[in-house]
C-alpha cells in the first residue's frame, strides 16, 4: 500500500514538524494524532476514507516519525500541545476536529480541556483515563536504554513488534507499519525513528480534570479486545462530561484503526455528521 497523502513540514523553533495531508473537501479539517512510539502513517488505513467527507491531516509528534528530534530534547505534553497549536495557526484551522489514539488521545483531551473554545469536536481512541506513575516509570526506564540497530531493513522488520497487544489486522498491515517506522542511519543500519528520550520524559496524567472542561461534541472509541476502558471508567468520564458519547469497535485490539479501519472510519464519520461537523 502507498500512503494516499502528501508530506508537509512546518519549521518551528525547536523542531521541524512533519505531517500528512490526505486532502478532502469542505471547510472543516480533522487532525489525527498517533500514540506513543507510533507515527502519522498509523492512520493511512482510515485517513483516505475520512478525507471523503472533510480535509484530513495526520501529525508526527516531535521525536516521532519524520518530525525531527527536538533540540533541546523536550517532550512534555505542553511542548506537544504548543506544536499542535502552531500547526493549527499555520494551516489557518478554526475549531479543528481532533482525533487521537492512545497517548494521542490523552494529549488531545488535555488540549481540548485547556482551550475548549478552540476545538470543534474531540474523538479519543482507546486512551487511558489515568496514566499511572507506575506506567510512566516503566516508560522512563525504557527511555534510558539504547535502541537496537539492525544490519538490514528485513531484519528490522522481522524483529518489529506492535505494542501493546499486537495486531488483529490483515498481514499486509503487519508488513506496512514497520516500514513506516524504520530509519536508516549513515552507517547503513536500521533503527526505529523515535527519539527514545520521548519515553524517558513520560509523566503520570489524570485526564478527568480536562474532561470536566470539554464543551464540544466528544466521542470515545473503545476497542473490544482492549482493557484500557472499562464501563466503570467510561462512567467516570460521563460524570464529569455528561455529553460524552462512546462506542465499541468490534473485533479490534488497542490499535483499532489498524485492526478495524473501515469500522473506525464509519463510527467517526457518523459521529461528526450527527453533530453537523461534516456534511451528511
Amino acid at each position: 500500500m502507498q500512503s494516499n497523502s502528501t508530506s508537509k513540514y512546518l519549521q518551528l523553533e525547536s523542531v521541524n514538524l512533519h505531517y500528512l495531508d490526505y486532502g478532502g473537501p469542505g471547510a472543516q479539517t480533522l487532525v489525527l494524532v498517533h500514540g506513543g512510539g507510533a507515527n502519522a502513517h498509523w492512520f493511512d488505513f482510515v485517513g483516505p476514507a475520512l478525507a471523503r467527507s472533510c480535509r484530513v491531516l495526520a501529525v508526527d509528534l516531535r521525536g516521532h516519525g519524520d518530525s525531527s528530534w527536538a533540540g533541546p530534547p523536550i517532550y512534555s505534553f505542553e511542548a506537544h500541545m504548543q506544536d499542535l497549536r502552531a500547526l493549527f495557526q499555520a494551516e489557518h484551522l478554526t475549531a479543528p476536529l481532533l482525533m487521537g489514539h492512545s497517548m494521542g488521545g490523552i494529549l488531545l483531551t488535555q488540549y481540548t480541556g485547556t482551550w475548549p473554545q478552540e476545538v470543534g469536536a474531540l474523538i479519543v481512541c482507546d486512551s487511558r483515563l489515568v496514566y499511572s506513575e507506575e506506567a510512566a516509570d516503566l516508560l522512563q526506564q525504557l527511555g534510558q536504554r539504547p535502541g537496537r540497530a539492525y544490519p538490514t531493513l528485513e531484519e528490522y522488520i522481522a524483529h518489529f513488534r506492535i505494542r501493546p497487544d499486537g495486531l488483529r489486522a490483515p498481514q499486509a498491515i503487519h508488513h506496512y507499519i514497520p516500514r513506516a517506522a524504520a530509519r536508516q542511519l549513515p552507517s547503513g543500519t536500521w533503527m526505529h525513528k523515535i527519539d527514545r528520550r520521548v519515553y524517558a520524559q513520560r509523566t503520570s496524567m489524570n485526564t478527568l480534570p480536562f474532561w470536566q472542561r470539554i464543551t464540544c461534541p466528544a466521542l470515545v472509541l473503545r476497542a473490544e479486545h482492549s482493557s484500557r476502558l472499562t464501563p466503570a471508567l467510561l462512567q467516570q468520564i460521563c460524570e464529569v462530561c455528561p455529553h460524552m458519547e462512546w462506542a465499541d469497535v468490534a473485533g479490534a485490539g488497542h490499535h483499532l484503526m489498524l485492526d478495524q479501519p473501515e469500522q473506525t472510519a464509519i463510527l467517526v464519520r457518523t459521529f461528526l455528521q450527527r453533530h453537523r461537523r461534516i456534511p451528511g
